[in-house]
């Protein structure tokens, strides 16, 4: 009797969907929230080992590559999704799904500390930025979603400011120390380590007004190294999206992927290790419609 190569019988034994499928998910940066989210997730699901990190820039380049089909899955924040719909018409929108609705991503302004100016009449003047409508007529440094969180905040909170565009987060405050710009804009799932790491600016309050409503969501900062008290800021929605995939054997594999996130969400929560940002995802609200 002929016996094949175990190889052989393993190949005959997997299946043909799954082995050929290899899906690329949009991250950001190897040391951000997204990247750090999905490694998580590959901790506790076995559905992962069909998926390939890649790293970018951000939100605003991840939907870029998912409605271009140079991606499966892109991690985004809801406010760029709404910007390519609704601002760019956009018609490709509308096949995006969420396949997991995610955490809230704080919006974090930074600046550097106001000089304060005695005149010889012993008149006192300030300048620079203190407060977010400080910031009208001056110059804001953000880069991948932050650009167009930035452009949104300026619009919806009448504060008219220019949006420079920057390459990554060291560009951006290079540009601040430099005094190219009055203030950097990030958006980044609290707590960040790199904002931990910080100093010689202050963290501004940005305001919640009825105008950001259905976009963004109060919320608070805190870190030690920026003093005691919490900073009054907005958050963004974050969500895994994918499009609306029909081939059986992609739709088989997201599923599975979808369903084993959401039954291991308390691994996620509890395991050591995990990303604290865990600890406020539910996978249940999302404006979006999800991937079934």
């Amino acid at each position: 009797m002929n016996h094949l190569p175990l190889t052989v019988l393993l190949a005959l034994l997997t299946p043909a969907a799954h082995a050929a499928t290899f899906l690329n998910v949009a991250t950001g940066s190897s040391t951000g929230t997204y990247s750090t989210m999905f490694k998580n997730i590959g901790r506790v699901c076995a559905q992962s080992a069909y998926l390939k990190e890649r790293g970018t820039s951000g939100s605003l380049e991840n939907i870029d590559l998912l409605l271009n089909n140079e991606v499966s899955l892109a991690f985004v924040q809801s406010d760029v999704l709404k910007a390519k719909e609704q601002i760019d018409g956009d018609a490709r929108v509308q096949n995006i799904k969420a396949l997991l609705p995610l955490h809230t991503e704080e919006i974090h302004l930074f600046a550097r500390p106001p000089v304060v100016k005695k005149s010889i009449l012993g008149k006192t003047t300030t300048t620079g930025v203190s407060t977010f409508g400080d910031l009208k007529g001056r110059r804001v440094a953000a880069w991948g979603g932050s650009i167009i969180t930035a452009r949104v905040l300026s619009a919806k909170l009448g504060v008219p400011f220019t949006v420079t565009s920057v390459k990554d987060r060291d560009a951006a405050f290079r540009a601040l120390s430099a005094g190219e710009v009055d203030a950097v804009l990030a958006v980044v799932g609290q707590p960040a380590p790199w904002v931990r790491d910080l100093s010689g600016v202050n963290l501004i309050a940005v305001p919640t007004t009825p105008a950001l409503k259905g976009i963004y969501t109060s919320a608070k900062l805190l870190y030690p190294n920026f003093g005691a008290s919490s900073v009054a800021t907005v958050a963004v929605q974050s969500v895994l999206a994918t499009r609306d995939f029909k081939t059986l054997e992609k739709k088989d594999l997201l599923l599975k992927y979808q369903k084993c996130a959401v039954e291991k969400l308390v691994n996620l929560q509890e395991d050591e290790g995990m990303h604290p940002k865990w600890q406020e995802v539910t996978f249940k609200t999302w404006p979006w419609p999800q991937y079934r």
